[in-house]
């Protein structure tokens, strides 16, 4: 992984505790749309989660995984199938394929996540809240200035990072990851370590 430069360092209201339960809570507001990244868009987004097991950033292991969330759909999540380390030798991928389900679920319950924060379950002891903001007069699918808050909670005292993509794969996708103790900054992701 590599640090995003300082200027595109653009998250606010980030930070990153563990609370009184001894949950981390990561929360930053990101804009949609900016430039050189990756946009998130009002419709289907491929995003990676991701967290440790304490709160030294290392290798997550099998602690991760990527996911469809259409944010058109108010909420409608898909995991996808689990994304395989190609640095595995124990594991066989075929070049580029992401196999994403059919069916869609929908964690927020109808909910309008540009009005309330809509939750989705990543897997257990792991939830993704999310609302979009939209500036008066602007309509979400052609939104200049939109932004999105999010919220990633952990039980248990971790490193934990969200990711978005093109292609549901790590290389060439970017992240936010929120170290206890530390920061919460934006990152690129160029590369595979086993550490």
């Amino acid at each position: 992984i590599q640090l995003m430069p300082e200027e595109q360092q653009t998250l606010t209201d980030a930070g990153i505790t563990v609370n009184e339960d001894g949950q981390t809570v990561m929360a930053f507001t990101k804009l949609m749309s900016e430039p050189g990244e990756i946009e998130i868009v009002y419709g289907e987004n491929r995003f990676l989660w991701a967290h440790g097991n304490d709160a030294t950033l290392a290798h997550h292991g099998n602690n991760r995984a990527a996911f469809s969330l259409d944010l058109a759909a108010a909420g409608a999540a898909v995991a996808e199938e689990e994304v395989t380390d190609p640095t595995d030798p124990s594991v066989e991928v075929e070049e580029d394929s992401v196999n994403v389900p059919d069916a869609i679920q929908d964690p927020s319950g109808g909910q309008d996540c540009t009005v309330n924060f809509c939750d989705n379950e990543l897997t257990t002891g792991f939830l993704q809240k999310y609302r979009i903001n939209v500036p008066d007069g602007q309509d979400p699918e052609t939104c200049d200035g939109c932004t999105i808050d999010m919220e990633l909670i952990y039980d248990g005292e971790a490193w934990v990072s969200i990711g978005f993509s093109l292609n549901g794969r790590m290389i060439g996708s970017e992240a936010v990851i929120g170290i206890p103790g530390s920061t919460t900054l934006k990152y690129n992701l160029n590369g595979y370590t086993d550490n």
